[in-house]
Parts: structure tokens; sequence; C-alpha cells
């Protein structure tokens, strides 16, 4: 039997001091009965995640307790995975214990969390929430001109599970100072940040500079290095480095952005920095699932995007990317051209239609193409209908692949949404038989403001995943999947 006691126990702890200011709290919890890739067995689990906030005036408090069950015992956890103290007033903001930090863009550190988003990893078996944080305390002095924060902690390596020992879970300790300063829609940044773990100690510089030259035109640009004693002058090919840059330009219907990096040797402590990628994050199945992940050890490299939006409405995204990657004596690039156009048809139905070329030599995919419709028909105020479809074919080894993704769901007045989803592949590398298909059913339900419920039926295939700029693995899953989410 699954107990969850712990749970209701901090909440009655939070309760009893709900009176003297505002209580707020959300829980997640999902059951799973399935398998996943190498493993035939068919289990039970439970997952549950329950965060509760206190404010009162200047102050906030707030603890997360993780929970997962499984019939293994050496997988299962109950645990305080975050506790946090904060006072924030007009010039100074102090956290203690679990927060999150960035310093810049995430060249030297990045916190983050994605919602929603549970880990799984076949090496440990365990399931936990996907986030970075950092254990320690930082202070933030806000002045007219000018903002210093002071950090110390330790980031997590959400790799390893809640039921593994804290030293292993936080190798590195940090140190950091940041400051900045506005003048004339400027601001100049500079930061140092000390990372000790288990290989030593290094020190890193960042220097960032940012603003508007004209209303039409903003820019920023964000350069960092490893700066000890034998590398603070070495500016040369072969330094570890970081460089990162983009300009905006921004006209009544036109939007152009171009992003540029360079990364060579930096990828700081167990990975606690995650430089811009720079490659387009799509929502489209085939195209999130074959996106470049950033290599910081050796990349090099640019993304430009426009879009524009026409007199009816309807607008036109351009994209370009590319990727130089050196490993050994060996070069590999990655290119990307991508183009969707979205429109309204009659005021209310909603579609859009892309199509994506790229060559992505690390994954061994050479003259990958893909194309796809969406469409959201309107059949009347309360009752919509959704289609979709995707098709995905590249070239590996001599060998064509094919992929394709075909949607059709419904919703009704957005409280209920079903939709059935099934893939079918040829790749090679995931199947030795002339097709592999998986074929799967998603029920969402709005019980009201604060409950929602998911249920998932069927096979889901896995692969890498992107949101806000951090890429994930999903495993493949085959069984029934409900999950709640609760506010309060």
């Amino acid at each position: 039997m699954i107990k969850l006691k712990n749970s209701f126990f901090v909440f009655l702890l939070f309760l009893s001091y709900a009176s003297f200011g505002q209580f707020s709290g959300t829980n997640l919890m999902e059951y799973q009965f399935g398998q996943i890739p190498n493993d035939n067995s068919n289990f039970s689990s439970i997952y549950d995640r329950l965060l509760m906030g206190y404010n009162y005036k200047d102050f906030k408090a707030g603890v997360t307790l993780e929970q997962y069950y499984t019939p293994f015992e050496e997988r299962n956890y109950t645990k305080i995975t975050q506790a946090s103290l904060q006072y924030n007033s007009k010039w100074i903001t102090v956290k203690a214990g679990n927060y999150q930090e960035t310093l810049g863009r995430g060249l030297l550190l990045r916190s983050f969390e994605i919602p929603g988003a549970i880990l799984e990893d076949v090496s440990y078996r365990s399931r936990n929430y996907f986030q970075r944080d950092i254990l320690g305390f930082s202070t933030t002095l806000k002045l007219k001109n000018s903002t210093t924060k002071i950090l110390y902690g330790k980031p997590l390596n959400n790799v390893f599970p809640p039921n593994l020992d804290q030293d292993i879970r936080r190798l590195d300790e940090i140190k950091a100072i940041y400051t900045d300063y506005n003048f004339k829609n400027q601001t100049l940044g500079l930061a140092v940040m000390d990372v000790k773990n288990t290989s030593g100690t290094k020190m890193y510089g960042m220097t960032t500079i940012s603003g508007k030259l004209t209303p039409k035109l903003t820019y920023y640009l964000e350069g960092a290095k490893e700066i000890g004693n034998e590398n603070f002058s070495d500016f040369s090919a072969t330094s570890s480095h970081a460089y990162y840059g983009n300009v905006n330009l921004n006209f009544e219907n036109l939007g152009i952005t171009i992003e540029g990096k360079d990364y060579n040797n930096f990828l700081i402590g167990s990975g606690i920095n995650e430089p811009p990628a720079l490659i387009k994050e799509h929502t489209y199945r085939t195209l999130n699932r074959s996106t470049h992940v950033a290599q910081p050890l050796n990349e090099s490299g640019y993304q430009i995007e426009a879009f524009y939006t026409f007199p009816n409405s309807s607008v036109l995204t351009l994209n370009h990317a590319v990727a130089n990657n050196e490993f050994g004596n060996k070069e590999f690039t990655f290119k990307e051209f991508f183009a969707e156009y979205s429109f309204s048809l009659q005021g209310k139905h909603e579609a859009k239609f892309f199509g994506d070329y790229a060559n992505d030599p690390l994954k061994l995919e050479k003259d990958r193409i893909a194309v796809g419709a969406y469409f959201d028909w309107k059949t009347n105020k309360n009752i919509a209908l959704k289609t979709e479809y995707e098709f995905q074919t590249f070239e590996r080894n001599g060998t064509s692949t094919q992929n394709h993704v075909a949607v059709i769901g419904f919703s009704i007045k957005s409280k209920w949404i079903f939709n059935v989803v099934t893939e079918f592949s040829n790749d090679t590398f995931l199947t030795s038989n002339s097709l592999k298909s998986w074929l799967g059913g998603n029920l969402k339900y709005q019980l009201n403001s604060t409950n929602n419920f998911l249920v998932f039926a069927g096979q889901r295939r896995g692969g890498p995943a992107c949101n806000a700029g951090i890429c994930y693995e999903v495993l493949d899953f085959k069984g029934i999947e409900v999950r709640w989410n609760l506010r309060f």
C-alpha cells in the first residue's frame, strides 16, 4: 500500500500558520502501470510532488516534498527536496535554502524548472521532477542604476534521483558575484564565479553589454572564459571560452533576429551552465525529437529568424540555423532551413503548414526533410476538432528512413480534451522489422479552476525533447498513466 502521510503532515504544518498570511500550494500526482524499453515487466508506480508556499508581508517561505513508490524498495523515496526562505523589499532581496538563479544568458550558470516534466533514467529507474536549483543563499542589492548579486551554493545535478545522497547530487560548490550598471539605454554587466569540486577549483569571468541603439534595433553581447592564473590572458581559439550575441530588428510587420555563438571547452563542473543553443525550438513532434543539442565543449554557429505579419493577420516564419562541431580531426556541420505559414479561416478556424530541411552528421541523418499540417476546426463556440499530420524522411548509411505522425482530437468547452496519436517508423535504430507503430490516446478533464486530470493509455514514442532551451530524454512507454494536478 502506498503511503502519502508525509504530504499531509507538511500540509498541516503550513496550515497552522495560514491565518497570519497567504497560503498556497500545488500538487502533482502521477500513477503509471506499464513498461519502458528493455524491460518486459509491467509494474505500477506513483510519483507525487507537493509544493507549498506561505507569504507574509515581505517574507516568502516554501517547502517541496517528493515521493516515489514502486514494488522495488531500492527505487523508492520520500524526501523534502526543497526548502526556502526569501525576503524581498524595494532595494534588497535575500534568498536562503533552495533557490534558482541564472547569470547572463546561462554561459556561466543556469537554473531552471520545466513545468510538469518528470525525469526517468534507465540506469536508476527512479523518477523525479525536472529542475535544477541551488542549495545555499543569495543576496541582490537593487539601486537606481545598478544591481549587484552575491551567490553561494551547490547546484543540483538532476541526473541522480532523490534516493541518492546529497553529496552525489550536488558535486559542485559555487561562489559568484555579478553587478551591472545602466546608462543611456545601455546595460554593462560583469561577473566572477568560483567553482569547486573533486577535480579542483576553477575561476570564470563574464562580461555582458546590451541595450537599444535605435527604436527598432536592440542588441545583446555576452562573453565568458576561464580566468585562472594560466588562462587570464589567453584569448586564443583553444582557450576555454563562450561567446554569444544577438541583434533584433523590429519594424511594423517584420521582425528579424540574428544570433551567433562560439563555445570551446566550456562545460562547467557537472554541467551547471547551459549556453544558448541557437537552434529553433519546435512544437512539432518530428522536429522537436530531431533537434540538435548544443555541445558546449566545441560548437560555433549562428541562427537567423524572420517573421512577417500580413494585413490579413496571417504570419510567415522563416528560420535558418548552422552549428559546427569539431571532434578530433573531424568537423560536423548541422544545417537547418525551416518555414511555417499560419492563418485563420473564416475568422475562427486556425491552420498551420510547415516545411523543414536539415543535415545532421552527428546523427548520421542526411537530407532530412519534414513537412506537416495542423488544423483547429471550431464547429461551434463549444466544440473544436483538431487534426495534425507530419511526415519526415532522411537517409542514414544508405538506407531511407520515414517517420509519420497523425493526430485527431476534439475538445468540448475546453473542459474535455481528447486526442489519439499514432506514429509509424521504419528507423533501423528503433526496430528490426519493416515498420514499427505506436498508438495512444490522451484525455484531459478540467474539473474546475484548480483541478485537472490527464489520462493516457496505449504506446508513447520517446526520444529527445526540448523545452525553454533545455533538452532531455523521454522514454518510450506502454501502459496506462493518470496525472492529477491540484492548486490550492
